[in-house]
């Protein structure tokens, strides 16, 4: 049986309360999981050194958001 493949594009709102960052990269003193608002008071080079915790998370719970769009098809079995 081959794999579902579902592809998007879009952007969503969030609150920066409710998103959480997760650091990447050497551990150091900084936290390892942030808010977004703790997130936006980083200068652009730490801000690059967090990802979303969970973009899941972030797409089911937003404020608000659009999909431009959706496409689902087959693609080769990957397992």
């Amino acid at each position: 049986m081959k794999d579902i493949i579902v592809e998007f594009e879009g952007w969503v709102r969030l609150s920066p309360a409710n998103v959480k960052f997760v650091k990447m990269g050497e551990q150091d003193d900084r936290p390892d999981v942030i808010t977004g608002v703790e997130w936006q008071k980083l200068d652009e080079d730490d801000q690059d050194d967090y990802v979303l915790e969970d973009v899941i998370d972030a797409q089911r719970d937003c404020d608000d958001g659009s999909y431009d769009q959706i496409n689902v098809f087959t693609g080769p079995q990957l397992h």
